[in-house]
């Protein structure tokens, strides 16, 4: 009895493996030899820009407008926003607006309004911002944070070695 069973995944698997190192090797003999180096072109920064603002002050209770403006480096068609969470917030009116064809450099926006409950410290309202790029659908999220009390750290104001006023706030760990 052969107490060795044979692995039918292993041949495949070595295979692969030896693939891989022998293309390994034949790229650093190409660096070495002075050949083609690998270079990486590709844009890190994403060509959608969105940015979110209070229009209105953030109170308990309140009904608050928040702004939402999407530029792009590269032309979008059929460019829409969407609400995709109120955070606790009451949403009122649409969860979703057509902002239409952005034209590079252009902004456009569109506004949308929430009740801020009448209690609690921090509702995290969130959109995302779709449009038809160049070479198809392109979405970029975006979010605000309402914090009807205010910030929950306390800063002081202090001044600095060359004379400027900033503002100090304590840091703390967050686990």
């Amino acid at each position: 009895m052969n107490r060795y069973r044979r692995n039918p995944i292993l041949p495949a698997t070595l295979s692969l493996t030896l693939t891989a190192l022998a293309a390994a090797g034949l790229a650093a003999h190409a660096l070495a030899s002075g050949g083609p180096s690998p270079a990486c072109t590709a844009s890190v920064l994403h060509p959608i820009q969105v940015r979110v603002i209070a229009l209105d002050p953030v109170r308990h209770g309140a009904e608050l407008r928040l702004q939402v403006t999407a530029t792009s480096r590269v032309g979008l068609g059929r460019t829409q926003v969407r609400m995709t969470s109120d955070g606790g917030a009451t949403r009122r009116g649409a969860s979703a607006a057509a902002l239409g064809t952005v034209v590079p450099g252009r902004a456009a926006s569109t506004v949308f309004t929430v009740k801020v409950p009448e209690s609690g410290n921090r509702f995290y309202v969130q959109f995302q911002v779709t449009g038809d790029g160049p070479q198809g659908p392109l979405t970029r999220g975006a979010c605000y944070n309402i914090l009807p009390d205010g910030p929950l750290e306390v800063g002081r104001v202090v001044d600095t070695a060359d004379g400027r006023h900033v503002l100090e706030v304590p840091a703390r760990r967050i686990d």
